[in-house]
Parts: C-alpha cells; sequence; structure tokens
C-alpha cells in the first residue's frame, strides 16, 4: 500500500482512537452544557416583561439588574477559568510525578477513567456555559435563571474540586493503576473472543504454501476484518486458498515484515494460472487492505498492549532502577488472577471450522511470558519477595489451569532455576520452590520438578558461606 494512500485511514484510525481513549465523554458534557445554555436562554425571555415570570420575581430581585449580572457573571467566568487552570495544572503534574515513579502507562489509565474524562468535560462546559451567559446580558435579555444556575453550577465545581484532587492522589496509587489495567484486559478479551470466533486455530492439512506476504506500511497492527478477506478469497480462491496471519492484533509491522501466508489446495497449486491468480496483486492488496495499521495501541481494546502495560511496570518497579517490589508483587498478583481466568478459554476457545482464515490465540501466552519476565527480573534486583510470590504463583495455576497452559508454566518453571544462584534461598522462598515441586509432580512434571528440587538443594550448599553478589557462588566479596 503506498504511503501517501495510507495517510487518510491513518488520519480517521488516529480520530477514532483519540475519540475512543478520552474525548468522546468530555465533548459530549461540553454538548450537554451547551445544549442547556439554549435551553435556558429561551427561559429567560420570559424576563423581558416588566414584571417577570409569576413566582419567580423573587429571583429577579435577589440576583439585581442587568448591570449587577454583568457584574456577578464576570466574577464567576473569571474565577472558574482561573480555578480550573490552576487545578488541571496540578492533576497533570501529579499525572506526571506519578509516571516518573512508573512507567508512561500511567497516562494511558488516566485517560480512560471515565471520571477523569468527565472532570475534564464539567470544568471546560460550566466555563463555556458561564461565558455564553455573560454575552447574553443585555438589554432586551436579562438571564436570571441562567445566572443562577451558573452559581449553583459553579458551587458544585468547587466541591468537585475537593473530590478530582483524591481522587487522582488516589489513581496515582500502583495498586490501583494496576487494578484498572487489568480490568481493562479482561474486559478487551471479548474483541479476542469475536475474532477467534470468526477463524480458525489449525490449518487445512494438504495445503501448501504460494506466497509469503509482506507488510507494504509501517505501524500497529490494530484491526483485522474477516468478512473482507473472506469475501475476497472466495472471488479468487472459490475455497482453493486460506491465510495463515502471523502476527497477533496489536504487533508492530515494519515495511517488509511478513504479515500472513497464503496457502492453496494442492489441485489449485498444481495448476498454473491458478497459482498466478490466488498470488497476483489483486488478492493480496484486498487481504492487506483488510489489516488496519495506526501509529498507537488502544488498551481498550488490546489484550496484548494492556499485558504489555503490566510487564513494563513490574519490570521498572523491580529492577534496580527502582527497586520498589511493591507494584511487581501486585502485577504478579493482576497476571495470576489473568491467567486463570483464561486458561479454560485454551481448550474451549471459539472457532468457525470452515473459516479461511487461522489466527492464534496469542494472548494467554503473552501473559505467561510477562509472568516469566518478572522472574527474570526479580534476579537482577535479587528481590527475593517478588521471586517468591512469582514461584507461588507457578505452584497455585498449576493445580488447577488447563493443560495447554499447565504445560507453558512449568516451562516457565524450568526456566526459571536459571536465576536461581543470584539469589539466597530464604525460609519463603524454599517453602515456595518446595510446594512448586509438589505441584508439578502432582501435574505429572516430575522431571522438572526434580530439577526444581536439585536447584534447591544447590542453593541450600551456599547457606552459611560468603558469596558473591552476582552469583551466589564463592567468590571475592570486594
Amino acid at each position: 500500500m503506498n504511503a501517501i494512500a495510507a495517510v487518510p485511514n491513518r488520519l480517521v484510525s488516529a480520530i477514532r482512537r483519540s475519540f475512543r481513549q478520552f474525548l468522546s465523554l468530555p465533548l459530549a458534557t461540553v454538548s450537554g452544557f451547551i445544549a442547556l445554555s439554549a435551553l435556558v436562554y429561551l427561559a429567560d425571555g420570559s424576563w423581558s416583561g416588566a414584571e417577570g415570570p409569576p413566582g419567580f420575581r423573587w429571583l429577579g430581585a435577589l440576583m439585581g439588574d442587568r448591570a449587577a449580572l454583568a457584574s456577578l457573571l464576570a466574577t464567576v467566568a473569571s474565577s472558574i477559568i482561573t480555578v480550573t487552570s490552576i487545578t488541571f495544572s496540578l492533576l497533570l503534574l501529579a499525572v506526571q510525578q506519578g509516571a516518573g515513579a512508573l512507567t508512561a502507562q500511567v497516562t494511558d489509565q488516566f485517560m480512560a477513567r471515565r471520571t477523569n474524562q468527565f472532570y475534564f468535560g464539567y470544568f471546560v462546559g460550566l466555563s463555556v456555559f458561564v461565558l455564553t451567559t455573560l454575552v447574553t446580558n443585555t438589554d432586551y435579555h436579562r438571564p436570571v435563571f441562567a445566572a443562577a444556575l451558573s452559581l449553583l453550577l459553579t458551587a458544585l465545581a468547587l466541591c468537585l474540586i475537593i473530590v478530582m484532587i483524591y481522587n487522582t492522589i488516589d489513581q496515582m496509587r500502583p495498586e490501583q493503576i494496576i487494578q484498572f489495567i487489568h480490568d481493562k484486559v479482561l474486559e478487551a478479551r471479548s474483541a479476542d473472543l469475536r475474532l477467534l470466533a470468526a477463524t480458525r486455530r489449525a490449518e487445512r492439512p494438504g495445503f501448501v504454501d504460494l506466497a509469503l506476504v509482506r507488510s507494504r506500511e509501517s505501524g500497529y497492527v490494530v484491526g483485522l476484518d474477516p468478512a473482507r478477506i473472506a469475501a475476497a478469497l472466495d472471488r479468487h480462491g472459490r475455497g482453493d486458498a486460506e491465510i495463515v496471519v502471523l502476527i497477533a492484533l496489536g504487533t508492530y509491522r515494519a515495511v517488509g515484515d511478513p504479515v500472513f501466508r497464503l496457502r492453496v489446495s494442492p489441485s489449485a497449486a498444481s495448476r498454473m494460472d491458478a497459482r498466478e491468480r490466488l498470488a497476483g496483486e489483486g488478492l493480496v492488496g484486498e487481504i492487506l487492505a483488510a489489516f488496519v495499521y495506526d501509529d498507537g495501541r488502544d488498551l481498550q481494546n488490546n489484550t496484548a498492549y494492556g499485558l504489555h502495560q503490566l510487564a513494563t511496570i513490574a519490570w521498572t518497579s523491580v529492577s534496580t532502577s527502582k527497586s520498589n517490589p511493591n507494584p511487581g508483587l501486585t502485577v504478579i498478583q493482576a497476571l495470576r488472577d489473568i491467567i486463570a481466568q483464561w486458561s479454560r478459554g485454551e481448550v474451549e476457545a471459539p472457532g468457525d471450522a470452515g473459516a479461511c482464515i487461522v489466527y492464534g490465540d496469542a494472548a494467554p501466552v503473552i501473559a505467561t511470558d510477562a509472568l516469566e519476565a518478572v522472574i527474570v527480573v526479580a534476579s537482577e534486583s535479587i528481590q527475593s519477595q517478588t521471586l517468591t510470590e512469582a514461584i507461588a504463583t507457578l505452584a497455585i495455576l498449576l493445580r488447577h489451569v488447563e493443560t495447554p497452559t499447565a504445560e507453558r508454566l512449568a516451562d516457565v518453571a524450568r526456566r526459571a532455576l536459571s536465576s536461581l544462584g543470584e539469589h539466597v534461598l530464604t525460609r519463603q522462598l524454599e517453602a515456595s520452590l518446595a510446594d512448586l515441586a509438589e505441584a508439578l509432580t502432582e501435574r505429572g512434571f516430575v522431571a522438572t520438578a526434580e530439577a526444581v528440587s536439585a536447584a534447591t538443594a544447590d542453593l541450600a550448599a551456599s547457606l552459611g558461606k560468603l558469596n558473591s553478589r552476582s552469583t551466589r557462588v564463592p567468590g571475592p566479596t570486594a
């Protein structure tokens, strides 16, 4: 695809992403204030008479004449704009500090929260409402109702500032950030399941590879249209072709990176005309157009991105760059819940046996890989409590997850033994390793269980000796 031709698609994708991530609710709230301003303007038309509407004359006397209203509205408008500017500046500074303590992922979860979106929309919409009311205060129009409503909404805004400050500070806690991302990952799983239901997991037996198709543009592959691909294959292949998608949604592709393999039936592969038709620009171009590229990923519908954020937070906090075990422990607990909830889906994953698209379920694998990454970084910072929690998580999950998940976790346990030499065998770590060996034995991974027991015994042999920090084996201590 030509880079220039892709610009409109990228622009549309960026606009959709901005509205989906943040802009929808604030702009809707501002629009609501504008609509309210129009309605109140019509209601204030009743004050054009000398007496005013019956039952509300006391309000007209309380608010005063045109000059008093102008002075009141000017004061309210300048105050609300000043308070909004200062408050938002402080909030953004708090978000920046939180991002510095963890990672830039803090910004994503801050913008994605509906309450924060409402706060921004409310204060901006209130400013627009007050300014509009000030403009409509003329000799022919006396905005008594609008001025009274401006006072009430401003008082509410001042109360909301207290709530907003507390919410922002609370949202900057690592536990809240991780829990929010955890919830979004589980919600985004529904998008994966829809795609899995429209595709197959296994390739058709007997089909042969015809072409490896590479990306013609760069960016994150954030969407895939199975119906469009199926229609293109039906027109050109008539049941003789299928594609095997080589990437998971959310993966970055540079120009020339492989995207999918085109496979054909033996009968089509034996005919020159069929091979030329299926590998031609017409079919390949239509299939590539069904892949949606964007310059960024969205936490709302991309499980891989959410898992990447959890792994990044854990790596940053657990490593010696921050040396803070608490966020890492919370990430491990979040990953344990995610892996447990997704395990059943690995053996009961939806699929369409007649689909012409083969797409693998990568999310459960990414989740276990994220847990493995935490174990690796714990060896760099020698955080025994983090490693203990990760080992305990492996043991807990092994006792109840399905076989495909258990096999990956057993492999993670085997690979994790390479990092034990960096640690001191604390009592808690020893107990967790013993529990892991028992869990592995119960699930039938006897060789791995024996390796865990042997590694534990080797590490126990170093107890009571002065060892070097880097390897925990006898060496120089200087």
